[in-house]
C-alpha cells in the first residue's frame, strides 16, 4: 500500500503548488502571527510557514510527510532568510507537546487526511485561546469542479468532507467559522495547465496512472472545466478566480 510520503513524492509538487501559493500568503497576512507560535500542518514547500516567518511570527514549526518537500521547504527558507524549525511527520502524529502554539494552520494539506484524526491533533497543538486555521477547496470554485468533472471515473471514491460549510460543520463543530475566499491563478492556456497537472500534480498523476485507457476521456473533461473557469486570455494569459475556503476553530 503507498504510503503519503511516498503519494506526495509522485510529479513534483514544487512546480504545480506555486501557482496556488497565494492562499498561504495571504493566510499568513491576515493571522496577526506577530510574537505567535505557529504549527503550519502539512506544510509542504513551506509557503504558509515561512510567510509566517517573514510576518514576525516568535517561532514557526513546519509538519510534513514528505522528505523531499521538507528539502525544498529548508532550502526555500533559507533563501528567505527566515529561521523555521522543519518536521519529518504525519500530521495526525506530531511530536510536539499538547498546547505548543498559539496558531495551527494547514493551507489546501490536513484536508487529506482522515478528518478525525487531523483536526483532533490539530487541537491538541493549540493552547486554549489560540486558532486553528486551515484551507480547503470550494466546491463551486476551479478544484472543486476538478474534482467533481473526475468523480465518475473514480466511483468508489468517498465524497469530500471539506467542500461545503455544513460538512466541515458536521466533522469540526458547530462553532467553525467556514468563510469564502479567492485569488486569481495565471495560467498560460487550460491545456497546458492539465498538462502541468497530469505531469506534477500527484492526486492527477496516480489518478490518470490508474485510469489507464480511460485517462485521455477524463483529461478532455479536465480541460473543459479548465476552459470554462478560465474565460478569454489576455496578454499574460489566463487569469482564473479560484474559490476556497478558510475554516477557523478556535482554541
Amino acid at each position: 500500500m503507498t504510503t503519503a510520503a511516498e503519494f506526495w513524492t509522485t510529479g513534483d509538487y514544487a512546480v504545480v503548488g506555486d501557482l496556488w501559493a497565494q492562499p498561504g500568503r495571504d493566510l499568513a497576512a491576515t493571522l496577526a502571527v506577530r510574537d505567535r507560535d505557529v504549527v503550519d500542518l502539512a506544510t509542504g514547500t513551506g509557503v504558509t510557514a515561512i510567510a509566517a516567518a517573514r510576518h514576525g511570527a516568535r517561532s514557526v514549526t513546519g509538519v510534513d510527510v514528505t522528505p523531499d518537500l521538507l528539502r525544498e521547504a529548508v532550502r526555500r527558507s533559507r533563501a528567505a532568510g527566515v529561521d523555521v524549525t522543519w518536521i519529518e511527520a504525519d500530521l495526525t502524529d506530531v511530536p510536539l507537546p499538547t498546547d505548543c502554539a498559539d496558531l495551527v494552520t494547514s493551507t489546501f494539506g490536513l484536508v487529506f487526511a482522515e478528518p478525525g484524526p487531523a483536526l483532533a491533533e490539530a487541537r491538541r497543538l493549540v493552547r486554549p485561546g489560540g486558532r486553528v486555521v486551515f484551507t480547503s477547496w470550494a466546491a463551486e470554485g476551479l478544484f472543486g469542479r476538478i474534482r467533481q468533472a473526475l468523480a465518475p471515473y473514480f466511483p468508489g471514491a468517498p465524497e469530500p468532507w471539506h467542500e461545503e460549510r455544513d460538512a466541515i460543520r458536521s466533522l469540526a463543530g458547530a462553532d467553525a467559522t467556514v468563510e469564502v475566499s479567492s485569488f486569481t491563478m495565471t495560467i498560460e492556456s487550460p491545456e497546458q495547465f492539465v498538462s502541468l497537472l497530469e505531469r506534477f500534480s500527484a492526486p492527477i498523476v496516480n489518478g490518470a496512472a490508474s485510469l489507464g485507457d480511460a485517462w485521455p476521456s477524463a483529461r478532455r473533461d479536465l480541460v473543459r472545466v479548465v476552459e470554462e473557469v478560465a474565460g478569454d486570455a489576455g496578454p499574460d494569459g489566463h487569469r482564473v478566480p479560484v474559490d476556497y475556503l478558510v475554516t477557523t476553530l478556535s482554541g
